[in-house]
């Protein structure tokens, strides 16, 4: 039976404990989650501007760019081109988000941090993106919600979970191995 080493499970899934070329970066992995919940926001805020119509919005604005962009171009043609164009702007986005959040996975120790500092990241830009071009409101009730989503993600970062690898020697002994490094053999 050919033995199994905790290292082949190190390089497939990275972590703080795997070799060099997987490093663990904190500074870089909280800065991609953030990045990636900013571009998370300029996601929603684009579908919304897709979707929303009046002369006193964002969306107008982007249509008077594709006016001048298209002189002498028809109203129907311009709100097409317009709206095609926040389509590709929300692709874009949401591939950018979808990046940053799996580099963010890539050098973080923890999949729940990466998770928290996105998510936060995203409700703070939404907010603000919202109030800003939109006018939103933000009433007590989002305030609320928002904290008590902040505060279970605190909760589930702080929940501490044990990986293990276990690995079997020739003799037929298995050694059982955790994310805190203790090794226990047993037969």
């Amino acid at each position: 039976m050919s033995e199994i080493h905790a290292d082949h499970f190190g390089r497939q899934y990275p972590s703080k404990y795997s070799p060099e070329e997987y490093k663990y970066m904190p500074a870089t992995s909280t800065l991609f989650a953030f990045v990636g919940g900013v571009f998370a926001s300029l996601s929603s805020v684009g579908a919304k501007l897709a979707v929303v119509s009046g002369e006193e919005t964002a969306s107008a604005s982007v249509s008077m760019a594709v006016q001048q962009a298209l002189s002498g171009a028809s109203a129907g043609t311009v709100a097409v081109v317009s709206r095609a164009l926040l389509v590709a702007f929300v692709g874009a986005c949401n591939f950018l988000m979808w990046l940053f959040f799996t580099k963010a996975l890539r050098y973080g120790d923890s999949t729940a941090r990466v998770m928290m500092v996105q998510t936060v990241s995203n409700f703070a830009a939404t907010a603000l993106l919202g109030v800003r071009l939109f006018g939103d409101a933000l009433s007590l009730r989002w305030w609320c919600g928002a904290s008590l989503i902040a505060v279970g993600l605190v909760f589930l970062q702080t929940e501490e979970k044990a990986v293990g690898y276990v690995s079997e020697a020739s003799d037929g002994s298995t050694e059982t191995q955790t994310d805190k490094l203790d090794t226990k053999k047993t037969s």
